[in-house]
């Protein structure tokens, strides 16, 4: 996976673009800047769109050059992100240390992501939220991105239930436009979920 995403990533064009999520961006504008996660975090756009809004950004991908980029982006953006190249099995942060855990199409194998989601919900302080959008498993089939394994992809159905701990605020199926870089195009069926520790 690590190789397949250093490659994705090597092109000088931004894959997913270099604008926020706009879920992601709705979610943290009203809420008061604290310490913010981005797992999978990629190629840094959302990093940076927090860490210009006065976040303490900290954030993890697998692939050095998804890390380098968002450090560019950064530096671009005049602001700082503290970026780690990390797997999802094995990354460590410290209990009840964030106020916001961000998950932008950040999708995991079924039983690494309920051990990483539980993780997640340890590093969330109290009355911390959890953000997610994620494709949802209607998205096979269509062209606009996201993996291609059904295992891999959410259902409101299911994805309130592998975060046990929360209290669920939103969990939406949509279908909607995405123009999120080159990779991420046209009309896709997406999952939409908010939750409080």
């Amino acid at each position: 996976m690590k190789a397949m995403w250093d490659e994705r990533y090597q092109a000088d064009e931004y894959q997913y673009g270099i604008d926020p999520n706009d879920f992601m961006k709705e979610q943290i504008t009203p809420l008061p800047a604290g310490r913010i996660l981005f797992p999978g975090a990629g190629e840094g756009r959302d990093a940076v769109f927090a860490a210009k809004k006065g976040w303490e950004v900290h954030a993890f991908d697998l692939s050095e050059q998804g890390k380098a980029k968002a450090e560019k982006l950064a530096s671009a953006e005049k602001t700082r992100i503290h970026f780690k190249v990390a797997d999802a099995t094995n990354v460590k942060f410290p209990l009840e240390s964030f106020d916001v855990i961000a998950l932008t199409y950040f999708h995991l194998p079924l039983e690494t992501r309920l051990h990483f989601y539980k993780q997640c919900v340890s590093w969330l302080k109290p009355g911390g939220l959890l953000i997610l959008e994620g494709f949802n498993q209607r998205q096979l089939g269509l062209s606009s991105g996201g993996p291609k394994n059904i295992d891999w992809l959410f259902s409101s159905a299911t994805i309130a239930e592998e975060f046990p701990g929360l209290k669920i605020l939103v969990n939406e199926e949509k279908q909607r436009t995405l123009n999120e870089g080159p990779l991420h195009q046209g009309l896709a069926e997406v999952v939409q979920l908010v939750g409080q520790k």
